[in-house]
């Protein structure tokens, strides 16, 4: 699996998580969107769980989010 964050320095866009099949993309797994006041999941593939879930959100505060806040960058407000 992959997670692929789409942002700017300062927006954010969306979070994806994809099957990686071959080294390839594969499927949509989820999808958060975000916009300055909200992050919201907008796809999730019906047999997703829950560990899968939190994982991903646990990536994406570990390896983009506190990075972000402990250099001082801009962060979302969510």
């Amino acid at each position: 699996m992959a997670l692929i964050i789409l942002s700017d320095h300062n927006d954010y866009e969306s979070m994806e998580v994809v099957e990686m099949i071959d080294g390839k993309r594969g499927d949509l797994l989820l999808e958060f969107r975000m916009d300055d006041s909200s992050a919201r999941l907008s796809h999730i593939r019906p047999e997703i769980d829950i560990p899968l879930l939190r994982a991903s959100l646990d990536v994406f505060r570990e390896e983009f989010v506190d990075p972000r806040k402990a250099s001082g960058a801009p962060c979302p407000p969510w």
